[in-house]
């Protein structure tokens, strides 16, 4: 074999690999072999840190889900995740998995961060059955987790019109954008905040982006709450605590009020009358502080949130209540004063708890947006579209049947009128996908309903390539050249036909996808990764598998 050709079958090869390591972590054959949680999930939280206890007044489980803390303690990289945002991530992830299952309901009941446990309950029979129910739900790796960190994390993106989910457009508020501050820097930070909401929540493969006129989009994907998602992405979540100056239940009793005082009213309650409290103007300490903002539970088992600040904000908080020894703190969100705990003695530790009788969501979604911190300036709902799942899936269903149908034809034409070339032009074809696929992972792209079309386009126009190619051949062989030489001219020749065409159609997609957004550029996309790679397919790679087909062979027929 010549070098030239072992260096091309070289080049092949690592784009193959490349290709199906890319794929491969998309396809239910990964969830199958390594789980739907990464790796450092499943290292941190084991399955055998699960423990199972029967109630029999409940007729349900108790599933304690603990962190093995000594999990790689000397091997673990510098931004490895929090073993806080581990058990997290974990027991969300299995209370959402259980829930999906019919008749089958999972709450949180604790969780405590000291020792690093979360407990749910979960309303099944006896212990066998969850455990069965565990194992059955892909959660954990059956082959080895180093086999896991050889491929990347990242998944192919559906778009809403395949996944179902949530689309807003928010504009930020100009006037409430704060003095010193640019409509930039303004757009960006909200932005970045969102983003950190939205992660903290728990949404899968979210989309936002900072558009034109000071706007911001935002695209969730099975979203299944949209009014609480819009609620977590809205709260402005301005965290303040004051010292109380007095109390009433009525304003009127508090009044007058001097320039450095403010009244605020108390959150209330099913069986709590809201209160009226004259407060200092300016903060004493500010949510800009904190460290940390988790859901825990009092002695009764209600949900409160725990706060715990940063080094300065814990030297703030010392002198504080240090210095106020008996006095009220209120601890305000939103101009809302949620509790007004009395100071009973220096508080050094530089932790909270923020209580209100709160449900178990509310005080989620609070220490989500307290953890993710406040938004630069409040935020106006534009436009906002709800794609319903069944949709999505219906879409998902028919384009798959479609695309296989097709698929399978286009491939059986092939071999038939084209015989071994024909099974060339269908492996080409598989490996254009496979790029094509891989790009997306590549590159962060996502697949929507018009991506699709755009794939199958691409995919009959990597079809069509290679027809000219071996027409080409074909003529060149009928000509009275030998096999090699006809493969070589037809190739020389189809090539600028093939290069027009390409060409031609890619200034087409730039211009879709320069002047157009959202689906339209899906199209685009996947139809121009779709023209590049079937260059370098139906070009480069079905001319060497042709001469190295019928290099030393030459009483092989040609088939055409």
């Amino acid at each position: 074999m010549k070098k030239n050709n072992l260096s091309k079958i070289l080049v092949v090869a690592v784009i193959f690999l490349v290709s199906v390591i890319c794929t491969l972590p998309s396809t239910p054959i990964w969830e199958n072999a390594f789980g739907s949680l990464t790796a450092d999930e499943q290292t941190g939280v084991p399955i055998d840190r699960f423990d199972y206890q029967e109630e029999s007044s409940t007729h349900s489980v108790l599933l304690t889900i603990s962190v093995n803390k000594m999990a790689e303690v000397f091997n673990r990289p510098k931004n490895a995740p929090s073993y806080e945002e581990l058990l997290d991530k974990v027991s969300d992830t299995i209370r959402v998995k259980l829930n999906s299952i019919d008749n089958i309901h999972a709450e949180y009941t604790k969780t405590d961060m000291v020792e690093k446990k979360a407990t749910l309950r979960v309303n099944v029979e006896n212990v066998e059955k969850l455990k069965t129910i565990i194992a059955n739900s892909k959660l954990y790796a059956k082959l080895p987790l180093s086999l896991a960190k050889l491929f990347p994390q990242k998944k192919i993106t559906l778009g809403l019109d395949l996944k179902g989910g949530l689309d807003l457009v928010y504009q930020v508020d100009l006037d409430s954008i704060q003095e010193g501050d640019s409509i930039a820097d303004a757009v960006n930070r909200s932005v970045e905040i969102i983003r950190n909401r939205i992660d903290v929540f728990g949404i899968a493969e979210p989309s936002i982006k900072a558009q034109e006129g000071n706007r911001i989009r935002v695209q969730l994907p099975g979203v299944k709450d949209p009014e609480r998602v819009k609620q977590l992405i809205q709260n402005t979540a301005m965290l303040q605590f004051h010292l109380v100056e007095d109390q009433a239940v009525n304003a009127s009793d508090l009044e007058p009020v001097s320039p450095t005082e403010k009244l605020l009213m108390s959150k209330g309650g099913t069986n709590q009358m809201p209160m009226w409290f004259k407060l200092k103007r300016k903060p004493d300490i500010t949510g800009s502080d904190l460290r940390f903002a988790k859901v825990a539970f009092d002695e009764m088992g209600s949900p409160m949130v725990h706060i715990e600040f940063n080094g300065n904000g814990r030297l703030l908080f010392g002198k504080l209540t240090g210095e106020n020894v008996g006095r009220q703190l209120a601890i305000v969100l939103d101009d809302k004063v949620y509790s007004a705990p009395t100071i009973q003695t220096r508080i050094t530790g530089g932790s909270a708890q923020i209580t209100g009788k709160f449900s178990l969501e509310e005080a989620t979604d609070l220490a989500t947006v307290l953890k993710a911190g406040a938004l630069p300036a409040s935020l106006i709902a534009l436009e906002s579209r709800v794609v319903g799942p069944t949709l999505g899936q219906q879409s998902i269903d028919a384009g798959f049947v479609a695309g296989i149908i097709g698929f399978v034809l286009v491939m059986v034409y092939m071999v038939i009128f084209y015989n071994t070339c024909g099974i060339i032009a269908d492996v080409a074809v598989i490996f254009n996908s496979l790029i094509v696929f891989a790009s997306l992972v590549i590159f962060g792209g996502t697949m929507t309903l018009p991506g699709i079309a755009g794939f199958v386009l691409s995919v009959g126009m990597a079809v069509d390539a290679n027809i000219i190619i071996f027409e080409r051949i074909r003529e060149e062989f009928r000509s009275g050249k030998t096999v090699r030489a006809a493969i070589s001219s037809g190739f020389d020749r189809a090539f600028t036909c093939i290069l027009d065409s390409n060409v031609t159609t890619l200034l087409v997609v730039a211009i879709l996808y320069s002047f157009n957004s959202g689906p339209i550029r899906g199209f685009a996309t996947t139809l121009g990764i779709g023209l590049i790679a079937n260059l370098y397919t139906a070009v480069f790679f079905s001319k060497l598998c042709l001469e190295g087909w019928f290099n030393g062979h030459p009483n092989r027929r040609l088939g055409l």
